[in-house]
């Protein structure tokens, strides 16, 4: 993800969000991100996420603190985690279900999805678009569960779902993601440049519930 612009931009809509920082595998914030992440899984699931994207995005509040981050992967650097629900590479299954496929260098995945409050998730959401928007990616993938599709759906954007994200595609590596697999997740795809059109007129401060706040794939 070397086309996010430094410093992270920030999406012009009221939050709590105060700072943006890119998290790769060897920055100095990395651990405590990812055991944020960690926290935010177990808490919601019952999870123990040990494995992380390879690009993270941490927001911090006015006060330093650390209450939101996501992970981040550019399908060009290689084979995506949501690849392992789909039966064909994801190129090939958006080709069946958007009228202008995009090459792998326009799409990416995000997963990690964790926020410290509901208020904040749904500003993670739009920041989120917001930074993909910034470094040239036209479709985003994910894996969500029915609260995260649920803050979808409150945010008046509109993902296409692709498959369901089955826990046997994931062989034993299921039984380390808790009661995940009860939150009936999907995998996901969103037009970055469609969605952030209809951001730039939306505020953003309405609830989610607090099951949403670590709603997304962790991988």
């Amino acid at each position: 993800m070397d086309t996010i612009p430094q410093p992270i931009p920030l999406a012009p809509h009221p939050g709590r969000f105060a700072e943006a920082s890119l998290i790769g595998p060897d920055h100095p914030d990395r651990r405590t991100v990812e055991a944020f992440i960690a926290r935010i899984y177990a808490e919601r699931f019952g999870a123990d996420v040990r494995t992380f994207m390879p690009h993270l995005l941490a927001y911090r509040d006015t006060q330093g603190e650390l209450v939101a981050a996501v992970g981040m992967r550019r399908a060009s650097e290689g084979a995506l985690f949501v690849e392992h629900y789909l039966d064909a590479p994801v190129e090939t299954v958006l080709a069946g279900r958007v009228p202008a496929p995009p090459g792998r260098p326009q799409i990416a995945e995000v997963g990690h999805f964790a926020a410290s409050t509901p208020g904040v998730a749904r500003e993670l959401i739009v920041q989120l678009a917001w930074v993909l928007g910034a470094a040239q990616v036209d479709w985003v993938l994910f894996v969500a569960t029915q609260q995260l599709r649920n803050a979808f759906v409150r945010l008046h954007l509109s993902p296409i779902e692709l498959a369901v994200a089955r826990a046997e595609r994931m062989g034993r590596g299921a039984a380390d993601w808790g009661r995940y697999y009860q939150s009936q997740p999907r995998v996901m795809c969103g037009d970055i440049r469609e969605g952030n059109a209809f951001l730039r007129g939306l505020a953003c401060p309405v609830a989610l519930p607090a099951s949403a706040c670590g709603a997304g794939d962790a991988r």
